[in-house]
Order: structure tokens, then sequence, then C-alpha cells
């Protein structure tokens, strides 16, 4: 369940986090869209109301030069005090010393004395910050612009009030302005109204900065004296505050709208509760589901579990029920094939451990001693049953004559080693009955041959036989290695040739006796297959036919059994940690006191 959930819940929350980021952008998008659209139809309001009065006010340039027309001043100061919201046009002319002078309001009766004024231009237009009017009981803002003569100076002025409440009158009412934090600010970060918690809908003149009170204000502030409308968001996620600012085109203000995060992020906030919900929800059910399904998988694999406890001891239950077609149900066949082939195992190694005691009791189990004659054999498997084979077979008709045979059958395990028994229970008979070591060969290749000519088997065989009263070896070599002969007096090494063919090839072949005196010498002779010296060790060096012949010739003081022991132990000492590739079989016939006694 760990391995399941936790990493869908991983890929669930990369999800989520990433969706979260991708809608809280969008939405910062559109809250700033919108937050930035509302502001500037507001300003476009308050500009569109300041753009009348300054468009009549740019009809006074047309003048600039010529003799003051009376009528047509009179004409744009009638319109300026018919625009809504225009409380007071003022035109104010300097007298010589460059004091204001008369002024010019909406009488035609004091203008008359002002036909004679020429003016060269006019200062550019100026909004002042709104100040409390007592003569109007509430706060005007003034549109200003200055008379120039030809050198520049100063010759008066016009000026146009409007009432503050009028201007922005449709700005403070918008919803936007009334549900939020708003203000009207100048370049200097002047509070020149905002919204007041008490007085809803009722612009508030207060005489605070703005910029001081948070970081959100700072931030906003600094923005807005670098660009002309922008979104500034606090930190968080989402922001507990964002703010939005759009400055005015017809005066130098800018709009300052701050929200709570929650309320510009309310869909953010519902997407992401709704998603954790969803995801707590589903892995719950997920678990469940898990957890259903999984009951009948554990209860199989806790069924596996307890059967393969009872087979690491020993005991072979009946086959367990293969009922599903998931992995469990493959995983139960392939447990239950297994132990079918584990049961056949075991009884097929059970009947090779019989085979393995059977053949080797086929061996002779002791040396053949007696006087001036020590004979002794061994043979090493290397699997549980092996194809070498050595017998010692005294002659019952002739107690003085001894046959010493060594063979190896080609291949090993099972196969090879009932081929060596028939071998042996072959040869056994053979030598039970009378003829020469030809002839006692010849039959048993006849006989052998019969028997392989399907399986193209054969054996390799060394067959000598020692007459203790003529002092004489008689051998006939089957394609098997020479023998080894180790001369204790003269210290010289000979072996024991001979023609011959591998048993079990050829039905026709002619076997050739071959004979050596060895009255009144001291020998020590070996027969051995060819497992002993094709030994190799880790480095793939093969231990070789002289390490055989050093080994003989240190030990040749020794019995025959020890020389055997000496050899096979430092077979195993240079083969190292490798294992056993072939069979091991040795035979030692060691000669003493010259003509060897009955």
């Amino acid at each position: 369940m760990l391995f399941l959930i936790l990493p869908t819940l991983l890929v669930l929350l990369v999800m989520g986090v990433s969706s979260l980021l991708l809608v809280r952008k969008a939405l910062l998008s559109q809250w700033e869209q919108t937050a930035i659209a509302r502001m500037q139809t507001a300003a476009h309001e308050v500009d569109m109301r300041l753009l009348r009065p300054k468009r009549l006010l740019m009809l006074f340039q047309e003048q600039a030069g010529e003799k003051f027309n009376r009528n047509l001043s009179q004409f744009l100061l009638d319109q300026l005090n018919n625009i809504e919201g225009v409380v007071q046009v003022d035109m104010v002319w300097n007298d010589e010393t460059g004091s204001p002078g008369s002024t010019l309001a909406a009488s035609p009766s004091q203008m008359g004395h002002m036909g004679g004024r020429i003016f060269r231009k006019m200062k550019p237009l100026e909004v002042t910050p709104p100040v409390y009017d007592a003569d109007f009981n509430g706060q005007t803002v003034s549109l200003v612009s200055e008379f120039k003569d030809a050198d520049d100076r100063n010759i008066g002025h016009i000026e146009v009030k409007i009432s503050f409440f009028d201007l922005v009158d449709t700005m403070v009412k918008a919803s936007w302005w009334q549900s939020n934090r708003a203000y009207l600010v100048d370049q200097r970060g002047n509070v020149l109204t905002r919204t007041a918690p008490t007085v809803q809908g009722v612009p508030q003149t207060v005489g605070e900065s703005f910029g001081v009170d948070n970081e959100i204000e700072e931030k906003t502030l600094a923005a807005l004296q670098e660009k002309d409308f922008g979104t500034v968001f606090g930190v968080g996620m989402p922001p507990v505050e964002v703010s939005g600012f759009y400055r005015l085109h017809e005066a130098p203000w800018t709009m300052v709208v701050i929200a709570p995060g929650k309320v510009a992020f309310q869909q953010l906030l519902q997407f992401r509760n709704y998603y954790f919900t969803t995801i707590g929800l589903g892995i719950i059910i997920a678990l469940l589901l898990i957890r259903t399904a999984s009951s009948g998988t554990a209860r199989a694999i806790r069924g596996v579990s307890a059967a393969a406890r009872e087979l690491a001891c020993g005991n072979f239950g009946k086959p367990l029920v293969e009922d599903r077609l998931d992995e469990v149900g493959e995983l139960t066949r392939n447990f239950n094939i297994m132990t079918q082939h584990l049961q056949e195992r075991l009884q097929l190694q059970q009947a090779m451990s019989v085979a393995r005691e059977v053949q080797q009791n086929l061996l002779p189990q002791s040396s053949y001693r007696v006087d001036g004659l020590d004979v002794s054999g061994c043979s090493i498997y290397s699997e549980e049953t092996g194809g070498d084979y050595f017998d010692l077979l005294p002659d019952r008709r002739d107690s003085h004559r001894l046959s010493v045979v060594i063979g190896d059958v080609v291949g090993h395990g099972i196969g090879a080693a009932l081929l060596m028994a028939s071998i042996r229970a072959i040869v056994r008979c053979r030598t039970s009955l009378p003829g020469n070591p030809v002839e006692v060969i010849g039959d048993v290749n006849e006989i052998l041959c019969r028997d392989t000519e399907q399986s193209g088997a054969f054996v390799s065989l060394f067959y000598l036989v020692i007459d203790t009263v003529s002092g004489e070896l008689h051998w006939v070599r089957c394609g098997h290695d020479p023998a080894i002969v180790y001369d204790m007096d003269t210290h010289q090494f000979s072996e024991l040739h001979g023609e011959g063919l591998v048993l079990g090839f050829d039905n026709d072949w002619r076997f050739k006796e071959n004979s050596m005196d060895i009255d009144g010498r001291r020998l020590a002779i070996l027969l051995g297959s060819d497992g002993v010296w094709e030994t190799e060790n880790s480095e793939g060096e093969s231990f070789g036919k002289e390490r055989v012949r050093n080994l003989l010739a240190e030990n040749s003081h020794r019995s025959a059994e020890d020389i055997i022991r000496s050899i096979t132990e430092a077979v195993d000492a240079f083969r190292g940690g490798l294992n056993q590739v072939d069979d091991v079989t040795l035979v030692v016939v060691k000669t003493d006191d010259g003509r060897i006694p009955q």
C-alpha cells in the first residue's frame, strides 16, 4: 500500500501545486485586467469632466497677440459657468504695478475697459489639489492658467473652480471603491480622498500620506511613481493583499485600490479546497479498494509462504489451489511446478545417493598386501556417480597371480556409472574363466560392443597381471594412459606402453599382450585416469604428469596407500577452490625383495 499510495500522492501533489500556480497566474492576470479596466472607466469619467473646461480655456489661446475680444471672452466665460460641477470662473488682470486689478466675471458691464488688453501667450493649465472653500461649503479644485506679455511677465490669470465631490462622484459611488480600500493620491503620495468605513459613498479628504502604513502601500507608491498603471501583490500564496493603480490623464492624480487576497482569489481558494478535498477522498477510496483487492492476494501469498516453509522443512504437502488468473495465480502455479520438480529431484538425489553407495561398494574396499607386494587404489568422483573404475582380482585358480584393472568410461554421471558397473561385471566374470590377458580383453570387448553399438559409448582400460612366481608383468593397454614405473634402486622412470584400442569401439580389433621381467627389482608402478594430471588451477594450468612422477619418487619409500593419499592431497591443493570437473582414479603397485614370493 505504501509503494502504491506514496508515488500516486506525490504525483497528485505535484499536479495540484502546478495547477494552483497556473490558476493563480491566470486569476492574478484576470484580477489585474478587471481592476485596471474598472479604474480606467472611473478615470475616464473624471478626465472627461476636467477635459470640458480645459478645451474651453484653450480657446483663449487663439486671442494671443491680438486685442482682447470682449464678446468672445464673455461667451467662453458663460460656457464655463454652464458646465456641470463648475462653481466659479474668475479672470483677473494685473494693474500697471503688476498687482491684481480688475476681475472679469460674467457681467458684460465689467468688461468694457478690457478691450485694449493684449497678451502674448498663456501658461499651461495647472490642476490644484482639493481645498475647502467656505463660500461653497465643500472641497474644490481649480484649473488655473496665467496670461503672459511679450516680456513673459504675468499680466493676469483665469481660474475655474470645480466641486471636488461632483468631479469624483462617479468614482466614489462605484462598487469596487466602496468594497475595498481605495485612494486618490498625487505623485508625492498625498491622499486626496479615500474610502471611509463610516460614511460610505462620500469622499473623505484627509491630511495623510499614502505608503507609510504597510508594505503593500509602500510597494504601490514606488510602482505608481514609475508606471501609469499596474498591480502589486503582497506576500503569501495567495497574497494577503493585492493592489491596482491607474493614473488620470487630465490631472496629476492616481487611483489606488487595495483588496484582500481572499476576495481577489476567492476562486483560487475554492479550487484549492475542492482539489485537496477530492484528493483526500480519492486516497481514502483508493485505500479501501486496495485493501479489498489485496486481501485475497495477501491470503494467497501467505498460503504460498506457508507452503514454502513446510517445503524448506522437507514436507511436501498437497498442491496449492490454482484459482486465480493474475500474477499471484501464476506464482502459485510456478510454486506447484517447482515443488513437483524439487520432489522429483530429491527422489533422484536419494536414488543417486543409493547409486553412489552401490558404486562405492563395487570398488575394492581394502588394499592387497602379500610378502613383497603392496597394491592400493582409490576413485574420487566429480559427481554423485562416476565412470572411473579400478579393481584388484586375485586368481582363484592360481593364487600366485593378481590382476589389476583400471578403466575410464567416456562421460560422467549415472550413464557412465551404469556402463562402468557393466564392465566390472563382464571383467570379473571373464577373469574367473581360463585364458591369457589377450583372450580375456578380447572377450570383454566383444560383449561390450554389443551393448554400445547404439550409444557409441566406449571405455579406456589398462589390464595388468602380476605373476608372483615367474616375477613377470603381463598387460594389455586398451587406449588408456601408459602405467608409470619408478625404479627405486636406479631412480629411473619408464612406462608400460602397448598398442591397443578402447573397448566397445571395434568388435574385430585384435589386442596385443605385453610383458616385463621384474625379478629382483624394487618398483613403484602407478596406474591412473586422466583426471589426475589434467586437473587445472584457477590460472588454467594443468597438474601434469611431471608432478605425479615427482610425488611418486618422493613417496616411493612409503606404502602404496600413503603414496595415493599424498598425490590426491596435492591434486586438491593444486585445484584450490575450483570444483572437480573429472573423476580421479589411482592404483599403485609396489614390488620388493627380488622375486616376489607367493
